[in-house]
């Protein structure tokens, strides 16, 4: 009986240890900032845990702005910038395009629906800028909104 007992307690030991070794390097993984990031989703990284929002631009309709906004964040332990869109009321496509300004890009990215929509993440450390473009859709595929600056097809943030 003692050997069992023995036996039920070093196997929950090692199964104690091995979950605690787990977390120890899902924590370290998560924490180290470099290129492995890039294309990936700065929430299941955990890119996002000290993300700063960076810069904000509003989405322009041809007769004005649409109230949607698109952020852009840069995560200080990955050394990544990813863009959100705070919605698209016209409940069709919401497009995005994000780049490094020396052009690592992403694949264009498209989310479907009404609610917000963020892009996967650029590798861009210190003080790297990035480009990206963003538009929304009806969902007949007609424009409704965009990031718009007159003087170059991508918006730059540095």
């Amino acid at each position: 009986m003692e050997f069992l007992q023995r036996r039920r307690w070093q196997s929950r030991s090692a199964a104690s240890l091995a979950l605690a070794g787990a977390l120890v390097f899902a924590e370290v993984t998560a924490a180290h900032a470099g290129p492995q990031h890039h294309g990936t989703d700065p929430s299941s990284t955990g890119c996002n845990a000290n993300a700063s929002l960076i810069s904000t631009r509003s989405l322009e309709t041809q007769t004005g702005v649409s109230g949607q906004r698109v952020e852009v964040y840069y995560s200080h332990s990955c050394q990544t910038n990813w863009i959100r869109v705070t919605g698209n009321p016209a409940g069709g496509a919401t497009v995005k395009n994000i780049r490094t300004q020396n052009g690592v890009a992403l694949p264009t990215e498209v989310d479907y629906g009404t609610g917000s929509s963020y892009s996967m993440q650029v590798y861009a450390p210190g003080s790297t800028c990035i480009e990206y473009q963003a538009a929304l859709k009806y969902p007949d595929g007609r424009h409704y909104a965009e990031a718009y600056d007159p003087s170059r097809s991508w918006i730059l943030v540095c």
